[in-house]
């Protein structure tokens, strides 16, 4: 599980490569990024543009309530 708003600084291939070897060593790969439920976001950068091939789940984690909220696609996602 990976939590973070996804604003990378380093080259986006980076990012993408240490996720798939990340992937194949993994069961499921899930990214909760706090900046997912707040109006007007979409994830237009580029670490998030090269990460979201690479995950089984991309949902909001911007406090316990959205996590709480998120929990159940969480555990089914794990499963």
């Amino acid at each position: 599980m990976i939590v973070s708003d996804g604003y990378d600084t380093g080259e986006p291939e980076v990012l993408a490569t240490a996720l798939a070897a990340l992937r194949r060593r993994a069961r499921r790969l899930v990214w909760l990024n706090p900046l997912l439920g707040q109006p007007g976001y979409a994830p237009e950068g580029r670490a998030m543009r090269a990460a979201l091939p690479h995950l089984d789940l991309f949902a909001p984690g911007a406090d316990l309530g959205e996590i709480e909220r998120v929990l159940p696609r969480i555990i089914e996602e794990l499963r």
